[in-house]
């Protein structure tokens, strides 16, 4: 499937998914470049703190792959957790695979939780169930969001 650069593409149904599976080659020998994270969360002039509404939490995460010309990027919003993993002993930082799926009712009841939210992790047998609380390796980087959406990018 031809994508054409800069263009968004919405994860709304696991067509989205398997389209953005395909177009970066199931992130197959790619790594982490680069992660940007926007809390919407700031202190004013008079150092009062000031809290937004849950879409503004967002996460960028810009992706290089040993088989693609491209960049490509992730843009998470409802940002919900974020596991980020760096230099492991005995373990490389690249992604042979990765996992995207829609997850129902995993997050706690509370008044800006949604029934179902989108898990991005970088090993495709990943489960929601094996978030490891231990410093332990290898470690997973997964994203936990409200919404995702990406594009390809120059590099």
């Amino acid at each position: 499937m031809a994508q054409k650069l800069n263009e968004w593409h919405k994860i709304c149904t696991q067509k989205d998914i398997a389209d953005l599976l395909d177009a970066y080659g199931g992130f197959h020998d790619t790594c982490i470049v680069s992660v940007n994270y926007l809390s919407g969360t700031n202190v004013d002039s008079e150092r009062a703190m000031h809290f937004n509404e849950l879409d503004t939490y967002k996460l960028n995460i810009v992706f290089h792959s040993q088989w693609s010309d491209y960049a490509l990027e992730l843009h998470f919003s409802g940002l919900r957790r974020f596991h980020l993993t760096g230099m492991q002993d005995n373990y490389t930082n690249d992604i042979f695979d990765a996992s995207i799926k829609f997850c129902d009712n995993i997050l706690p009841s509370g008044y800006q939780t949604p029934a179902q939210v989108i898990v991005w992790a970088d090993r495709s047998n990943f489960d929601i169930k094996d978030i490891d609380t231990q410093l332990t390796e290898p470690a997973d980087t997964y994203v936990i969001a409200h919404a995702l959406k990406w594009r390809l990018i120059e590099k």
